[in-house]
């Protein structure tokens, strides 16, 4: 006689991977705030929470997320669909649903999926790959199939290498550009527990300084943070934030 057992499956548990590329397995709790969302994780008895900046993956309840700068904002999005065009989901301003779509692409160039003008401003957007980029502005392919449209654009990127014919301008040293590198320099010689992410957000920084871009205010809180048990290196974080005030 044949019997047939039941099979069970289980869900993988949650975990986190930090920027510094540790994986923490626990009960994990996605926090929207205005600029910078946080996650916080419970291992055992112990709860520890972290920014979006201090994160690269969320795994939570079988979906990915993944942190994204939007509207000088930080935000834990949740994965849809990957590739060189990939798609997530976020939450609106005043909502709790996660109806937002946001578009990141590996060169670079991200935008918010838009309801009005969305023909005119996707095609642009997607004006690399022509064929694909004329379906969506003849109304071939709609809103109703953006991920039809993410699909074909991507195969499209897999066998035509995108061109970009904007040159990136050259960046210049400037005071500010200069008293960030001091800082760099200054925390080269002293450890502490962050020390890997603020030395990174400090190069973000100086990229930015350097091509005269306007510095996001979600950098500045992360970048206090970072430093705020560093003593020795108030003087010339002090320096960089008043640079950054003028």
């Amino acid at each position: 006689m044949l019997v047939v057992l039941p099979v069970t499956t289980f869900a993988q548990p949650d975990y986190i991977i930090t920027s510094r590329a540790d994986t923490l397995r626990g009960e994990v709790r996605l926090l929207t705030y205005d600029n910078i969302d946080r996650v916080q994780i419970t291992i055992g008895k112990k709860k520890e929470m972290l920014t979006a900046l201090q994160v690269l993956t969320v795994y939570h309840e079988e979906k990915f997320y993944k942190p994204i700068q939007h509207d000088n904002r930080v935000l834990l999005m949740q994965q849809l669909k990957t590739g060189y065009l990939s798609l997530y989901a976020f939450r609106l301003p005043n909502q709790t649903t996660l109806d937002g779509r946001y578009l990141y692409r590996m060169d670079g160039k991200h935008m918010e999926v838009p309801n009005l003008a969305f023909k005119k401003m996707l095609s642009t957007y997607l004006e690399n790959c022509t064929e694909v980029s004329n379906k969506v502005k003849s109304g071939d392919l709609g809103k109703k199939e953006l991920e039809q449209i993410l699909d074909e654009y991507n195969t499209c990127m897999a066998t035509t290498k995108p061109v970009d014919t904007k040159a990136e301008p050259e960046p210049v040293v400037t005071e500010l550009v200069t008293a960030i590198q001091k800082l760099k320099q200054k925390l080269n010689g002293v450890d502490f527990i962050s020390k890997k992410d603020a030395l990174d957000l400090l190069s973000d920084l100086e990229q930015k300084a350097g091509r005269n871009e306007t510095i996001p205010n979600y950098l500045l809180e992360g970048l206090k943070a970072y430093l705020m048990p560093v003593s020795t290196a108030q003087t010339e974080l002090e320096t960089v934030l008043q640079l950054l005030k003028k």
